[in-house]
């Protein structure tokens, strides 16, 4: 998520009922900077159940986590056993086996030993679990999915989970970055079959074909699309189909997490007219306050290091 971008005032500041709590589930939820739904976390507004099968990353969620969090140390997966790819830099690490013919092509990023931040220091046999059978997990509001490159096998095995979901933010790429790893379009197609559209990318990150690089910014892009998160949501084409529950979830993630104002506004007005109340024009009012208002369409994502 972009850092320093927010909404310009809580949305607790107009809910009249008691204000709900968000279960959020997050797949692969190493400390990596800020989390996605931080924010969240810091309104009291959720509740969070992680997987993080690696010993030293989970070791440290436990000891350095945030509050309010469970982690779970599984591998999900299709159900069955796989070999995990223990990369240099762990934010690689994959069940699928990086592709260094991808890789190799582009600045900062490299494949190749020992310094290489995908470079594979060493492989494990581990039994992977599918989340629809695992009882540990609570029914879940919001999804967030980063396995690099495994997303599609754990969406695949969480039907019955995603039942229940209204938003999800999953980490995607463009090009094989992992072999025979699954693409944004594969996702993308599977999602919709279960009922989801696709809301926005955000976090759209690349790197310059080698050898051309970019003066004092090593890590910036030029032309070609890497990788991204891209945001789901439940088909707001067929509102009647949301419940009342839903439809306040929705809106709160939308608005803290993504400054999707006009949809908020769409899901609340349908509460509106379900429940006789006046949160429209509450919503609308704080809006009045201010000038100058963050959004966040599309972004570009640049590392620093």
């Amino acid at each position: 998520m972009v850092e320093n971008i927010g909404p310009p005032f809580s949305i607790k500041n107009i809910l009249e009922a008691e204000v709900p709590n968000i279960q959020v589930l997050d797949i692969g939820a190493m400390i990596s900077g800020e989390n996605c739904y931080a924010r969240l976390l810091d309104e009291s507004l959720a509740t969070v159940t992680g997987f993080e099968p690696n010993p030293t990353e989970y070791d440290r969620l436990c000891r350095e986590g945030p509050d309010n969090c469970t982690w779970l140390p599984h591998f999900l997966g299709n159900g069955g056993e796989a070999t995990f790819h223990r990369t240099r830099f762990p934010g690689c690490s994959s069940l699928y086996v990086p592709n260094s013919g991808m890789i190799d092509l582009f600045q900062t990023i490299s494949a190749e030993g020992p310094n290489g931040n995908f470079h594979v220091v060493e492989t494990e046999k581990v039994q992977t679990k599918r989340l629809d059978d695992i009882d540990d997990c609570p029914q879940i509001d919001f999804l967030k999915i980063d396995v690099q490159g495994a997303e599609l096998d754990v969406l695949q095995n969480s039907v019955e989970t995603l039942k229940n979901v209204t938003v999800i933010q999953t980490e995607v790429e463009f090009v094989p970055m992992y072999k025979d790893q699954p693409l944004f379009g594969d996702i993308q197609v599977f999602l919709r079959e279960c009922g989801f559209q696709l809301h926005k990318f955000i976090d759209v990150a690349g790197r310059c074909f080698r050898p051309f690089t970019i003066a004092h910014r090593p890590f910036a892009a030029m032309s070609q699309v890497l990788w991204a998160d891209a945001i789901f949501i439940r088909d707001f084409s067929v509102i009647d189909e949301f419940t009342n529950d839903q439809l306040l979830k929705a809106a709160i993630i939308l608005h803290e997490l993504y400054l999707s104002y006009d949809l908020v506004l769409f899901f609340l007005r349908q509460l509106d007219e379900r429940q006789g109340s006046k949160l429209v024009p509450l919503y609308v009012k704080e809006f009045q306050a201010f000038s100058n208002i963050d959004s966040l369409y599309f972004n570009l994502r640049e590392d620093t290091t």
